[in-house]
């Protein structure tokens, strides 16, 4: 194959004349003939570089005499200047051409750090493909999909298991307009037909495309393994945390405190879709932990929790414990499980109603919104690529939030963390309730909680 900037391997006619990476595979053509259905040729004569004189230009604006060959009023062609400037081999000289060292600006800079590279390797391949270009059966690292090798091992064989809200390992990180992944540029990259382009340890998902892009940065789950040695932070597998969890609240248990929270608390924190409801095989431990914490005032409306909590406290503190450490390692790469988490420790009424513990309280909302922001929760989904249950899902949390941080912020006397200027979703509409789960009068009690909380917002922003 030829190497990226080659200075013995002529690029084509095809690629010079559009100063394009000429690659070709052992014979001729190249790639990029092969694309546009050109001749892979090699008969034009290379365009001697022309040496700009501003000044004589500008006494002379008529005079268009070829740099290459002539000479300008009033400047005299050095010697040995005659077919060839600066070093550059004339235009007839091909074979010595090919050969000629590229003139730089830094005559000692060594520029073999360029071969070192092998920028033929897969992985530097997407840096020479046209955006938006036509399948092909050239083998390209982003882009799967259109070619015969498979995608990283991290990643599921099938794109469409990478779901934006999913339960694995994988979660998207929103890309913001400022950051050094800029959704403009993005955007002009060529995706698979789910919105995906990947990379070797990375992946890009975008799921809006129009007046103002929007993608996620899905990453291998190996990269944060560092962070989180560095902040001391230790993973502890979900399964050993399901093991304590179970040692201070049975499956039997767990199963009547998630009916009770169905029952009392969904109405008012419509959080969960039916299409995944919180269930002590599937849901992660510090979830299932949070959600057994704010039932637990409820135990009395269950014929058995009644009993069984008649003469035993709740297991807050172990519950506590099992929440912090996985909050602890997931911090570094966040999910709609651990916002979920967050939302129910705030929400959550302190077992001393004497005292508020407001600072706690109001440091985990900060907690809160910030992770709720590194997912995407703060942008209105309702034009995205993803499923309607997933997009009724994110508008109702990304209201609950909302309306968390203004009714705590008028309740503690501090600024709210959230305005409409960084938050999107400020209210709740009537087709949210797609996949909640609630019936028509509750979603009436939510719009009508809606519209209260805009009330109060407007008048928090005033003060």
């Amino acid at each position: 194959m030829r190497k990226y900037m080659s200075k013995r391997q002529r690029p084509c006619d095809f690629c010079r004349s559009r100063k394009t990476a000429c690659r070709i595979e052992g014979a001729p053509p190249c790639r990029s003939c092969q694309l546009h259905g050109k001749e892979c040729t090699f008969v034009e004569a290379a365009r001697p570089r022309k040496k700009h004189l501003a000044g004589a230009l500008a006494e002379s604006p008529n005079d268009e005499h070829d740099l290459a060959g002539g000479s300008v009023d009033g400047i005299e062609e050095e010697p040995g200047l005659s077919g060839s400037i600066t070093g550059i081999p004339a235009a007839n000289d091909a074979s010595s051409l090919a050969d000629a060292p590229i003139p730089t600006a830094f005559p000692d800079m060594n520029m073999q750090f360029l071969d070192d590279l092998d920028m033929d390797g897969s992985e530097y391949q997407f840096m020479f493909r046209t955006p938006h270009s036509p399948a092909s059966n050239i083998s390209v690292a982003g882009d799967f999909s259109a070619t015969s090798q498979s995608p990283p091992t991290w990643l599921p064989a099938d794109a469409s298991d990478i779901l934006l809200d999913g339960t694995g390992s994988l979660n998207p990180e929103t890309l913001g307009l400022t950051g050094d992944m800029d959704p403009y540029l993005l955007r002009r990259y060529q995706t698979d037909e789910r919105g995906t382009f990947k990379f070797k340890q990375l992946a890009v998902h975008s799921v809006h495309q129009d007046s103002v892009p929007v993608q996620f940065l899905i990453s291998q789950p190996a990269l944060f393994a560092r962070s989180r040695e560095e902040a001391g932070h230790d993973v502890v597998p979900d399964d050993e945390l399901k093991v304590e969890l179970e040692k201070e609240v049975s499956v039997a248990m767990g199963k009547r405190l998630i009916a009770l929270y169905q029952k009392f608390i969904a109405p008012h924190y419509p959080i969960f879709s039916t299409q995944l409801l919180p269930d002590p095989a599937s849901t992660p431990a510090h979830l299932l932990a949070a959600i057994y914490s704010i039932t637990f005032p409820f135990a009395m409306y269950d014929d058995q929790l009644c009993i069984d909590l008649a003469y035993d406290s709740p297991p807050y503190e172990p519950l506590s414990r099992i929440i912090n450490t996985a909050l602890a390692a997931d911090l570094h790469s966040p999910n709609i499980a651990l916002v979920q988490t967050l939302l129910l420790i705030v929400g959550r009424p302190s077992s001393n109603p004497l005292v508020s513990d407001a600072s706690y309280r109001w440091s985990m909302l900060g907690m809160l919104v910030a992770s709720a922001v590194n997912i995407g929760l703060h942008l209105d989904p309702s034009a995205w690529r993803i499923s309607s249950c997933q997009i009724s899902q994110r508008r109702r949390l990304s209201f609950a939030i909302y309306a968390t941080d203004t009714w705590l912020a008028a309740s503690l006397g501090r600024p709210p963390y959230i305005n409409d200027a960084n938050w999107l979703v400020t209210s709740s509409r009537a087709t949210d309730d797609h996949c909640s789960g609630l019936s028509p009068e509750q979603w009436t009690n939510m719009l009508d909680f809606s519209s209260l909380t805009s009330v109060l917002a407007s008048t928090l922003s005033r003060l």
